[in-house]
């Protein structure tokens, strides 16, 4: 684990040195939130129909997700990792005494705390500062917020095993580099980043209870805006382990299968 620690460290450090990535990845979420809070209240103010978050939940909900937002697959992602796989470079990875998997996973986890941690504070006093229904107005008792960032932690555990099966699509040359991303990308949707899994048709709130990437971001932002109640909180948790779990294995599995079939040519 130390090997593992000191990559973490590594790769946490690099990740704080950019500063103006810093500040345009903290003004574009800034935006974004002001832009997807005012359709948000647009449509609770004209449309017609029900919904079971209230607009101050709706709003809390927005604002949360962009502050939490580097946390999900396929954002901010470790590039070189990515690069070295697409130009045939991952031979440098097999030669450290470490096994592969866990040198990705941990190098995905620091790519994931690094920027949140940076870019909770502004994040988080933008949100408070903005005046009236647009602003973030949480009134969740104090159990159900700490539910709430419990299952946010354990939910990046979860989203760096997404990742690393992003990483076994990529090697396979059956399916390769396209496919990773828009796997990546139907990850961040069912996770709730662009719209609350809670808003979506009633006919597909089954289909979204049952798939797994609800746990990556969308279910533990229900405990922090009050729409899910604390008696949920061990059947999320055991959706976040059951489904983590079975990745870790198909990831594991994947990238074996492909280092079976891996041929280094050069020197």
């Amino acid at each position: 684990m130390k090997a593992y620690i000191a990559l973490f460290r590594q790769q946490f450090l690099s990740r704080l040195q950019y500063r103006a990535a810093f500040w345009s990845q903290v003004v574009t979420s800034i935006f974004w939130a002001y832009v997807h809070t005012a359709i948000i209240a647009m449509f609770y103010r004209f449309g017609s129909g029900t919904a079971s978050l209230t607009l101050r939940q709706a709003i809390a909900f927005i604002w949360l997700k962009e502050i939490a937002f580097t946390l999900l697959p396929g954002i901010g992602m470790n590039m070189d990792v990515w690069s070295r796989i697409c130009k045939g470079e991952v031979a440098y990875d097999l030669v450290r005494p470490l096994d592969l998997y866990g040198h990705w996973y941990f190098s995905e986890l620091s790519a994931r705390i690094a920027p949140f941690i940076t870019a909770f504070a502004p994040l988080l006093l933008a949100a408070l500062i903005t005046p009236g229904e647009l602003g973030l107005r949480l009134t969740t008792a104090p159990l159900s917020f700490l539910a709430g960032l419990f299952t946010l932690t354990t939910g990046v555990l979860f989203s760096c095993a997404v990742t690393c099966l992003s990483y076994a699509m990529c090697m396979d040359v059956r399916v390769g580099h396209a496919p990773a991303n828009m796997f990546l990308l139907v990850v961040q949707v069912l996770a709730g980043s662009i719209l609350p899994l809670q808003l979506w048709p009633d006919s597909m709130q089954r289909f979204l209870a049952m798939q797994p990437f609800a746990g990556l971001m969308d279910l533990p932002l229900r405990f922090m805006v009050g729409s899910a109640a604390l008696s949920e909180l061990p059947r999320v948790l055991m959706t976040q382990a059951v489904w983590g779990a079975l990745i870790v294995l198909l990831g594991r599995f994947w990238i074996g299968r492909n280092l079976k079939r891996l041929i280094v040519q050069g020197g």
